[in-house]
């Protein structure tokens, strides 16, 4: 069958994301015996245009849409990528059409599938949607299109029978391999725009964060893959395209700390030239030598999670780590020589005007210099299924009816949103290297620093020379006299 995959996340949050999980998808497709066409839409200037062109082109007997984010989970400048998604759905049940007329099945993939789950049939008038992990069950899904049987056995998989909206159980790996990203992506575009190749050295989250969707994307059980084999793919991917930052997109990538270790010792053993970074690290297990072995292995930036400077908060988030846990990972941060992009969040069960000083006062006093880099967030994206979720309908917060499909936040009701945006300002006038979410994503004028930047042949990513330039007299003084997008209740 001819199947053409989309994926069209236009997001500049921070820097473009590579359809990674998309290319595993198309991997395992294309191994099942199909023509796959992979259609990256993520810098097309006429996305509606580009999009039809291709389909009137290539014909698919199939169409998958990856859709990675529900939204930018910013309260104060709210964006959601739903309108155009629906959008592009009317363009493919437009022109992707079966000889008979009829359109051609319709199949949701990706991360935010994964937490929207049957919600998205109706969401975007789609035929399917996948949740899980797609390898298995888009393939699985295509056998029972291609020879009736029942879509009961296709895993993971969200369909409607006789108008009512069924979900099948979701299947987990037991091992992954390489994503396969080369022969489907241009990586030219996403390097110019600071981009970084991701690589996935895990699956799953056993952490119980009350917020967090990653168990709902990845499931609960740790999978990792062998440190040799993830090397070999980094060496691969260096002969064909030549990145010069490879990200580890793992949940938590030292988890377990000897893993990442392992990994580490492995790309110094074969001298491996290239640079690293990592988008999640847990403060728990960062034991003496971690940070030194990656610093060697060519990390130059590592972003860090706690989501909140105090145990009381840190206990509410049930993040499993304590402040002594926190304390100790910057010091060790401090010594590694590695920039790091610190992450917290203000508002969530629990907030007073009391935490939400302590959190303040630590990013203030402990995460100061151009080393570190620290953005908050003020109210927690309330996503479906998640504890954070559950919790907000015991206390009335929410009801059970309300559509978390579209942007709810939780804003503890111990105070008030305005007085912690307040705290915010007062916090990054005493410390330059603070920046609430709500500032902005990144602008066309960084765009064309981004690409300044990668003429001269800089490794990525480039949010590590934030600091500096935050840390300049008349970029401080702008900034606490113009605070930009900060207010309550901003959309």
């Amino acid at each position: 069958m001819r199947i053409l995959l989309i994926y069209s996340n236009q997001s500049r949050e921070m820097e473009p994301a590579a359809p990674v999980g998309l290319s595993y998808v198309a991997s395992a497709t294309q191994a099942a015996g199909h023509e796959v066409r992979l259609l990256d839409l993520a810098f097309s200037a006429d996305l509606t245009r580009e999009l039809a062109a291709a389909i009137l082109a290539f014909k698919p007997e199939v169409v998958g849409l990856s859709i990675r984010n529900i939204d930018n989970v910013v309260s104060q400048r709210f964006v959601s990528p739903q309108d155009a998604l629906r959008e592009q759905v009317a363009v493919i049940r437009q022109h992707a059409r079966k000889p008979d007329g009829t359109p051609v099945p319709l199949v949701l993939g990706g991360p935010a599938i994964s937490i929207l789950a049957e919600r998205a049939l109706s969401l975007f008038g789609a035929d399917f949607a996948n949740v899980g992990e797609g390898e298995v069950a888009f393939p699985a899904l295509l056998h029972a299109l291609e020879h009736g049987t029942p879509f009961s056995e296709v895993p993971g998989l969200c369909y409607l029978e006789n108008g009512i909206a069924r979900r099948n159980r979701t299947l987990l790996l037991p091992d992954f391999h390489r994503s396969g990203m080369q022969q489907f992506v241009q990586w030219k575009n996403y390097q110019q725009s600071g981009g970084t190749w991701p690589v996935q050295s895990k699956r799953g989250c056993g952490m119980k964060c009350t917020y967090c969707a990653y168990p709902l994307v990845e499931g609960a059980k740790l999978r990792l893959r062998p440190p040799g084999e993830v090397v070999d793919e980094i060496e691969q991917v260096l002969r064909d395209v030549k990145p010069r930052t490879f990200e580890f997109v793992d949940s938590t990538f030292n988890t377990p700390a000897s893993h990442a270790i392992e990994i580490c010792e492995e790309i110094i053993r074969r001298k491996v030239k290239a640079s690293f970074t990592v988008m999640g690290l847990n403060p728990r297990d960062v034991p003496p030598e971690l940070f030194p072995t990656m610093k060697r292995a060519g990390f130059n930036s590592m972003l860090i999670s706690p989501e909140a400077g105090c145990d009381t908060m840190l206990n509410n988030f049930r993040k499993g780590f304590t402040m002594e846990h926190v304390n100790t990972c910057v010091d060790r941060a401090r010594t590694s020589g590695m920039k790091s992009f610190w992450f917290f969040m203000l508002g969530g069960p629990g907030e007073t005007l009391e935490t939400a000083d302590e959190t303040l006062r630590f990013m203030e006093t402990r995460l100061t210099g151009r080393q570190f880099l620290s953005v908050v967030f003020t109210g927690i994206r309330i996503l479906p299924d998640t504890e954070l979720a559950r919790q907000a309908i015991a206390e009335g917060y929410i009801n059970a009816e309300t559509d978390l499909s579209s942007g709810v936040f939780y804003h503890s009701p111990l105070v008030s949103e305005q007085a912690l945006i307040d705290r915010v300002t007062l916090g990054f006038s005493r410390n330059p290297c603070i920046v609430h979410a709500a500032d902005g994503a990144v602008s066309d004028r960084q765009r064309k620093l981004y690409a300044w930047l990668d003429r001269l042949g800089v490794a990525s990513p480039y949010w590590r020379f934030l600091p500096d330039f935050l840390s300049l007299p008349p970029i401080h003084y702008l900034r606490n006299k113009y605070p930009s997008g900060m207010a309550a209740g901003t959309p």
